[in-house]
């Protein structure tokens, strides 16, 4: 038994969600919300197992009234190939999900009432989900299409300003469908706030990139140089480096051969020796 409860989740539902709970109880909507908790869970579980399999430092699984989040220290730390496998998992989940209804009511194993509930929850949970909106799963996946070409901190930048876009469009259509629900509009709100959030701690999200780059020092096989001039700052060749690649800084020295950095030299610099300010030529005075 001890083993199986060590392979589970660490789970976290917040007070809220409990008022929530108890709330359906006295108002007979506790089945709906069981269905939705469950059909959350299922999901985020995808993403667990998927994290655990890769090794992934994971904190728990969070679940509030706005859904369910895997709290992870990984922060585009990991492959982008595996990043995407542990993203889509979540989703995957809803078809066995869509299986295992069809068989209970094949089987008339649960009342076609209960059956309904959970086939139109599950649709509406997979198709939400997958919206190119951060932090849903879609926004995910559009920050890993961006990162694909482009340099990580502009790829960032880049999603929020998408996903901010499609998330006002959503709530406009949403507006003027008569369904316009108050539970869709807070829901709406709740992401707005959330890629404000994230527009406003876009830097720090960058430097925590920098730093698991700098100290797990990932061996990717490609190689991408870049090319820059004796001026150019530190950080301003850190915002030209992308994920699953290991960059080559070329110097350019007045017409002379260009001379040669590697990353890690810079990051160590920016993060060990405090040198924010340094500029690539000073880097290359230093070294000699």
């Amino acid at each position: 038994m001890t083993n199986v409860l060590r392979h589970l989740p660490p789970l976290y539902i917040h007070p809220i969600l409990w008022f929530f709970i108890l709330v359906s109880v006295f108002t007979g909507t506790f089945m709906e919300l069981s269905i939705i908790l469950l059909i959350v869970l299922i999901h985020e579980c995808g993403h667990y197992f998927a994290a655990k399999y890769y090794e992934w430092r994971i904190r728990r699984i969070n679940l509030w009234i706005f859904g369910g989040v895997m709290e992870t220290d990984e922060h585009a730390s990991k492959p982008m190939k595996q990043e995407l496998i542990v993203t889509l998992a979540g989703p995957l989940q809803h078809i066995w999900i869509y299986g295992l209804l069809f068989v209970c009511a094949e089987y008339s194993l649960l009342p076609f009432a209960v059956i309904d509930l959970a086939l139109k929850y599950n649709t509406t949970i997979l198709l939400f989900n997958l919206l190119p909106i951060w932090p849903l799963d879609g926004g995910k996946i559009l920050l890993l299409l961006y990162s694909s070409f482009l340099p990580y901190r502009r790829a960032l930048g880049t999603m929020l300003i998408s996903s901010s876009i499609i998330c006002m469009f959503t709530l406009l259509l949403i507006s003027m469908n008569f369904s316009f629900t108050l539970s869709a509009f807070l829901l709406i709100g709740f992401i707005l706030w959330e890629n404000r959030l994230e527009w406003k701690r876009r830097y720090y999200t960058f430097i925590r990139f920098l730093l698991k780059r700098h100290v797990d020092k990932p061996s990717p096989k490609k190689i991408r140089p870049i090319v820059v001039d004796p001026d150019t700052s530190l950080m301003r060749i850190f915002s030209l480096f992308r994920r699953n690649y290991r960059h080559r800084i070329h110097v350019k020295c007045n017409g002379k051969q260009p001379v040669l950095l590697d990353e890690e030299a810079c990051l160590r610099a920016y993060f060990k020796l405090k040198q924010y300010q340094t500029t690539a030529g000073e880097m290359i005075g230093n070294r000699d």
